[in-house]
C-alpha cells in the first residue's frame, strides 16, 4: 500500500485507472492509497462466493422495498438511531453512516444466520 499525494487528479479518487490496470486507488477518510493487485482469480466463482452473492443480493433487495415503505422506513429509523447512539458509546469496529448501508448490513447478516 502507498499513500498518495493528494493532487487535482487524484483528490476524492476511488478505483482503477483502466480496465486491465493492476493498481486501485481508494479515497478513505479524507486519504488516497494506492493498491495492487498481486494475482487476480480469473477461475470461476466457488460455491461460497456465489451463495454470498445471492444472499447479499437479496439483502439489497429487501432494503430496496423497506426504504420505499413509510412504515417499515421509520421503523429502521428508530433501529439506526439507536444503533448509532450504541456505537457513539462503545468502541466497536463496525459502524454504518448510512441508513441504506445499515439496512443492509443488518439483513445479510439475519440472511446468512439462518433467521
Amino acid at each position: 500500500m502507498a499513500k498518495v499525494i493528494p493532487s487535482l487528479a487524484f483528490d476524492n479518487f476511488s478505483g482503477k485507472l483502466g480496465r486491465k490496470d493492476r493498481i486501485i486507488l481508494r479515497t478513505r477518510y479524507g486519504k488516497t492509497h494506492a493498491y495492487t493487485i498481486e494475482n487476480p482469480y480469473t477461475g470461476p466463482a466457488t460455491e461460497a462466493q456465489n451463495t454470498m452473492r445471492s444472499t447479499f443480493g437479496m439483502a439489497v433487495k429487501q432494503a430496496s422495498a423497506i426504504l420505499k415503505d413509510p412504515e417499515q422506513k421509520a421503523d429502521w429509523e428508530r433501529r439506526y438511531a439507536s444503533y448509532r447512539k450504541h456505537y457513539r458509546a462503545s468502541s466497536s469496529s463496525h459502524y454504518y453512516s448510512t441508513l441504506r448501508g445499515f439496512i443492509i448490513a443488518t439483513l445479510n447478516a439475519e440472511l446468512k444466520s439462518g433467521k
